[in-house]
């Protein structure tokens, strides 16, 4: 990542690993930055207001201003979609599976690792 991102989205579902994500992404948001942030919901579910009101919060804490988007679908499909839509610097996005887990399925952070036009941070 050369210098200061000036656009950055964080994934966030209300996990502790994307809490982490979340307070990364803060940290790293600056003086004439912005900061999204993207739940991504199973296709069906009701909307997803719970963890964008959790990050809304979280973030006023710490006086950091955001967008927040919510969406439906394959959550790294979205996260990947979202960041080209938005022309992001980077993407945040934490770490939480088990080795296993990740090994049968794959994870959301790898998936947006190897598809994302940018940067990506992966918090563990």
């Amino acid at each position: 990542m050369a210098g200061r991102a000036k656009s950055i989205l964080v994934g966030y579902d209300g996990s502790e690993a994307s809490q982490r994500a979340l307070d990364a992404a803060a940290t790293l948001t600056g003086y004439g930055s912005t900061l999204a942030v993207v739940n991504v919901s199973p296709e069906g579910s009701p909307a997803p207001r719970r963890p964008l009101v959790e990050a809304r919060d979280r973030l006023a804490r710490r006086q950091v201003q955001a967008s927040y988007l919510g969406r439906y679908g394959d959550p790294a499909d979205r996260l990947v979609e979202t960041a080209c839509d938005l022309d992001v610097d980077l993407v945040v996005v934490g770490r939480r599976q088990a080795a296993l887990q990740r090994l049968v399925l794959g994870s959301v952070s790898a998936q947006v690792v190897r598809r994302a036009p940018c940067d990506v941070l992966v918090v563990r």
